[in-house]
Parts: structure tokens; sequence; C-alpha cells
């Protein structure tokens, strides 16, 4: 793992929830992950990091923007050739049209918009395999690594984990709207992001926060298939 991360494997569990109890006291560059492989349920890959921004929570929201274009750029890397890669707004992330998994968020309890958070956590769930599945075509709706022919799997965490770190970089030294741009190139329907990372959509505006309480790519047992 590149510095300045702390990767920590994880037998069991979810790394999303494990990110966040690790937070306040391993702090920034934390990162938890987990493959597993599906018997009775898609297999999966699992990561999750923790941030400790700078800004009010308000502006540093937005990373979660910016952790989707470096979970594209670390797919891509690793993807077979020619393979599109999307977003549903705002977390989602669709390959060749199936949906492959998302980015959780996470916020340390009780911080108001105005004050920079302690810690905050982004975390990655990607179908691994559907192997559990009779006839993949039952859900055309989804994809997996496994069927969409990704190699080494574990490869993408730490390419994200580098992706992450230059698009933050982008962000502090060009300004988010270097982020906004490439992430809108991305989405699945022609929309564009506002100056707080709302989208903006045939004349109507849908904020960060309220997209992100949705995330309807996922379900209570993760990644809708």
């Amino acid at each position: 793992m590149p510095p300045p991360y702390t990767a920590h494997w994880l037998p069991s569990g979810d790394p999303f929830d494990d990110a966040q109890r690790r937070a306040v006291d391993e702090g920034a560059g934390t990162l938890v992950w987990r493959g597993s492989v599906g018997h009775d349920g898609p297999g999966r890959l699992d990561f999750a990091v923790v941030l400790e921004p700078d800004m009010p929570l308000s502006e540093a929201r937005k990373a979660v923007l910016a952790g989707m274009v470096a979970l594209a750029d670390a797919v891509a890397a690793h993807a077979p050739p020619e393979r599109d890669i999307r977003f549903d707004w705002p977390t989602g992330l669709v390959l060749d049209g199936g949906r492959l998994g998302g980015m959780r968020f996470a916020v340390a309890p009780d911080t108001p918009d105005d004050v920079p958070p302690d810690w905050m956590v982004l975390g990655v769930e990607l179908i691994a395999d559907r192997d559990h599945l009779e006839q993949a075509g039952m859900h055309p709706g989804s994809v997996s690594l496994k069927e969409e022919e990704f190699l080494d799997p574990p490869a993408i965490i730490e390419s994200f984990a580098a992706h992450l770190m230059l698009n933050i970089d982008r962000w502090t030294h060009a300004g988010f709207d270097t982020i906004a741009q490439t992430y809108a190139g991305r989405l699945t329907e022609d929309a564009a992001l506002g100056d707080a990372g709302e989208l903006v959509h045939d004349g109507n505006v849908e904020s960060l926060e309220t997209g992100l309480a949705k995330a309807d790519w996922r379900d209570a047992q993760g990644p809708r298939l």
C-alpha cells in the first residue's frame, strides 16, 4: 500500500464498519479490506479508507466524488480493454451497463455542516463473483469482476489508494472543478455538478447530501443484483 496508508486485512465482518471503529485511534490513511467468495450469496471485494479533512463538512463531503473518480480510475487500470465505466449518481458504479457496486460514506456523528469532521470514511463494495446464481441472466442488472475477466481483483485496492491521493492533490492545487468535470463525464445521464457537488439535471437540483442518503445501488446485504 502506498504511503501514507496503513492496511488491515479483515478475515470477517464489514470493512466499512471496522474503519469507522478504527478512525478515532488510528486516523487518516487507515485502510481496511476484505475479499470473500460467494456461496449462498455473491462474492465481494470490500475496502474502506479513513480521511481527516481540514475543511467544513459541507465542502469535505465532496471527497466522496473524488473517491468515485479514483475508483473508476482504479477499475479501469485493471479491467480488460474497452470496458465502459460509468456512475449512477452519486455513488453507484456501472461497468458495461451492469451494476458492479459503489461507494458508501460515513462521517463522525453530530458533525455540523460548518465544522471540519474529526473523520470521514469512504467504503467501496464491489461484486467479485455471482457463482451462487444458477443462471447469471436471471440478474441482468448487475455484473461481477469475475464475469468481466478481472485477473487480480485485490490489485484494485492499491490502485484506488494511489488514485485517491492523486485526486485529492488535484482538488487541493487546481480546485474541485477538475474533479467535477471528470466525474460528470462518467455519469450515466447528461448532467453537471454544482459548486457544492450537487447534481444539476434538466433544471432540477439534488444536493449531494440527499443523493448520499439514497445509496440505491445497494440494499441491506450489499450491492443489489
